[in-house]
């Protein structure tokens, strides 16, 4: 029986640890979200907090809304149903729900959609106002709502790269 000499399995032991511990912080990236179905409305406000805004939707159920804006790339709608558990638990500032934003939508149908926008800009020489939300695609993304500030209704939207400044730049 060959038995490898010690210098060769340790390499490999820390090959393997590389790798075991490269999948764990991997897999804390992929985590969806902090609550599930049918935990009640002190199990989520122990995991998230006070919600940002609730909103009473037709069918007595609410929505709880979770932005981790400005810097956060995250916005967590949590629906609680009647028996005050949740329901439904959707990120939304994903491109599924930002092709939902159109031309003529107002102000509040876009934060029912996208919740709290993590920034707003006046620009009153072109009559606009700009909420921007960040998000990741495969590279950090802002996705951009241009209001009419006359009408308080969407102009267009927009999808743009984030720029990082390079290093050394300051």
């Amino acid at each position: 029986m060959i038995v490898p000499h010690r210098a060769e399995i340790m390499p490999r032991t820390l090959l393997a640890l590389s790798f075991a511990a490269l999948a764990v912080s991997l897999s804390g990236c992929a985590a969806v979200s902090p609550v599930t179905g049918g935990m009640d409305e002190m199990q989520v406000q122990s995991r998230l907090g006070k919600p940002e805004m609730v909103r009473k939707n037709s069918d007595s159920s609410e929505t709880w809304e979770y932005p981790q804006g400005p810097l956060g790339r995250e916005t967590y709608m949590v629906t609680m149903g009647s028996d005050h558990a949740v329901k439904e638990v959707r990120q939304v500032l994903r491109d599924e729900y930002f092709s939902k934003v159109r031309p003529g939508m107002s102000r509040e149908e876009v934060r029912q959609l996208l919740g709290r926008p993590g920034e707003v800009m006046v620009f009153r020489a072109r009559d606009e106002e700009v909420w921007s939300w960040r998000y990741l695609e495969q590279n950090p993304m802002f996705f951009n709502v241009l209001f009419d500030r006359s009408t308080g209704t969407v102009r267009v939207t927009q999808r743009q790269e984030e720029v990082r400044p390079e290093a050394g730049n300051c």
